[in-house]
C-alpha cells in the first residue's frame, strides 16, 4: 500500500483570531513632526522633511498594494519578509522624526582630579530593532565657563541642535542610501559625510 501526501502551498488562512489591525493613519498621526515649519526652511532640514513625506507615500501605497509583492528578483515575498519590510519603514520614518524633532538630554560630566563639572548635550538613535540608545553627544565646556545666571546661552544650544541634528541625519542617509560614506578619524570616531 502507497500513502500519497499532497500539500497545497495555497492555505487558506484563517483571520478570525487576529484581533490587532495596523492602521497607519492612526500610527502616523501619533508619530508625526511637532512644530515644524517645512515651507520657511530652505536647508537641509527641508530635504529630511521631503524624504519623510515621500516615505510616508511609499509606505502607505506599499500597505494598500493588491498585487503579490515581489523583490527586485521578481520573487513573491514570504509573509515574514513583507512584516519586516512594514517594520523597517517604520523604523525609517522614526528615524527621520528623531531628526526632525530633536530632542536634546542635558547631562553632566565630572573631571575626578578637578571637580569641575563639565555640561554634555547628547541625542538617541535607534537600533535595527527600533531600541533607543545613546549615540550622540556634544561636550559644551566647564558649566562655570558658559553658563550664565545658571543658564546656557540660547545660541549655544540652537549650534548644538543643528550641529546634532545635522549628524542625525547624515547618519541616516548613511544608512539608507548610497551616497554618503564613513571613515574613522584619528580619535576613533565614526565620520559620515558625502561621497
Amino acid at each position: 500500500m502507497y500513502l500519497f501526501l499532497w500539500y497545497n502551498m495555497k492555505r487558506k488562512l484563517s483571520t478570525y483570531n487576529f484581533n490587532k489591525e495596523f492602521n497607519i493613519e492612526q500610527w502616523l498621526e501619533e508619530n508625526k513632526p511637532i512644530g515644524y515649519n517645512y515651507t520657511t526652511d530652505k536647508s537641509w532640514k527641508s530635504n529630511a522633511y521631503e524624504i519623510y513625506i515621500q516615505l510616508i507615500e511609499e509606505f502607505k501605497e506599499f500597505l494598500n498594494c493588491s498585487e503579490p509583492i515581489t523583490n527586485s528578483n521578481g520573487n513573491i515575498l514570504k509573509p515574514i519578509e513583507i512584516y519586516n519590510t512594514i517594520e523597517d519603514y517604520k523604523l525609517r520614518i522614526l528615524k527621520l522624526l528623531m531628526i526632525i524633532n530633536l530632542k536634546l538630554y542635558k547631562t553632566y560630566n565630572v573631571n575626578k582630579d578637578t571637580k569641575i563639572r563639565y555640561v554634555v548635550m547628547r541625542a538617541f538613535w535607534l537600533d535595527s530593532n527600533g531600541k533607543k540608545f545613546r549615540n550622540f553627544s556634544k561636550n559644551l565646556g566647564a558649566e562655570n565657563k558658559i553658563a550664565i545666571n545658571g543658564k546656557i546661552p540660547k545660541h549655544l544650544i540652537d549650534s548644538v541642535e543643528d550641529d546634532m541634528a545635522y549628524s542625525m541625519y547624515n547618519l541616516y542617509l548613511y544608512e539608507y542610501s548610497d551616497i554618503m560614506s564613513a571613515f574613522e578619524d584619528e580619535d576613533g570616531n565614526i565620520v559620515v559625510e558625502p561621497n
